[in-house]
């Protein structure tokens, strides 16, 4: 599968690597240059650019892609102005990180495909092994 990760900061970086440890493809984007260069030995192929310019996202190979996930985890307008742009270049699936719950909201209205608050699941999951027997070190 071939994936687009818009926002390359914590979240997206580990994501990226992990897909593309589990054999996938993956472009990444991040308007960073230094977040792109931690990343960009380990994807498929990093780009430097603004994803919430609709202009600058028609240089990518969206025809390529199976989905979009944007992880952009610092801004709501950023993150829903790069989700649109995805949308008005009629990408199909797209996956997107939400701040909160109002961004949830208006990510939900959007008809976006999966929604995900990573830091709600990770609390979760760390809750749950917090007595479950397992000491160890969570990554």
């Amino acid at each position: 599968m071939k994936c687009l990760i818009i926002g390359l900061g914590c979240f997206g970086k580990t994501l990226a690597e992990a897909l593309t440890d589990k054999g996938h493809d993956v472009i990444g984007v991040d308007s960073d240059e230094h977040r792109v260069e931690e990343v960009k030995d380990r994807i498929s192929v990093a780009y430097i650019m603004d994803a919430t310019e609709r202009v600058a996202l028609k240089e990518l190979p969206l025809d390529e892609i199976d989905c979009a996930i944007v992880a952009i985890g610092q801004s709501m307008d950023h993150s829903l102005r790069a989700v649109a742009a995805l949308k008005e270049l009629s990408v199909n699936k797209i996956y997107a990180r939400a701040l909160d719950q109002t961004h949830l909201s208006i990510l939900r209205a959007m008809s976006i495909q999966k929604i995900f608050i990573p830091e709600s699941y990770a609390a979760r999951i760390f809750a749950d092994s917090l007595f479950a027997g397992n000491p160890g070190e969570m990554m």
